[in-house]
């Protein structure tokens, strides 16, 4: 299966989550790398992760792979955008989570379904709520899993 991404929005290199997150993260929050049992017979290498700011928002990109985190009064608003770079189409099944780093945490699982080749799939949900207590107002990305199904047909 896939193991997880720490990726950390807060400016913090995601490559090596510094100041003790990645030691201090569950297992579910430790670098993702394909599966290649659900991936093209070839293996690809691991992307180098890229986190930035665009105004409020967070940007998490990764391969084939853009999350955005804008913090709101309801939640943290997340966009998860994918390029199928498979010569078939593809399914993706992506979860992520948004924290602040000191114990508020939220999830969703996305399901981009059959995106064509050299299409891209997006899927936009609000994760938490103010009733979790105050909404992150620099949010954390965590990618707990990304999985393509590639279409063998």
């Amino acid at each position: 299966m896939v193991r997880a991404l720490c990726l950390m929005a807060a400016g913090v290199p995601a490559a090596g989550c510094t100041g003790g997150a990645a030691d201090g993260a569950p297992a579910s929050q430790r670098p993702v790398t394909p599966s290649a049992e659900h991936s093209s017979p070839h293996v690809r290498p691991s992307p180098v992760p890229s986190v930035h700011s665009e105004g409020r928002t967070r940007v998490l990109e990764y391969g084939d792979l853009v999350v955005r985190a804008t913090p709101e009064s309801s939640g943290v608003r997340t966009e998860v955008e994918v390029a199928n770079t498979y010569e078939r189409d593809t399914t993706y099944s992506v979860r992520i989570s948004v924290a602040d780093g000191e114990g508020w945490t939220a999830y969703n699982r996305f399901w981009l379904q059959d995106v064509p080749p050299g299409g891209t799939g997006r899927d936009a949900a609000v994760i938490g709520s103010e009733d979790m207590g105050p909404v992150p107002r620099v949010p954390k990305i965590y990618v707990d899993e990304f999985t393509p199904v590639v279409d063998r047909n």
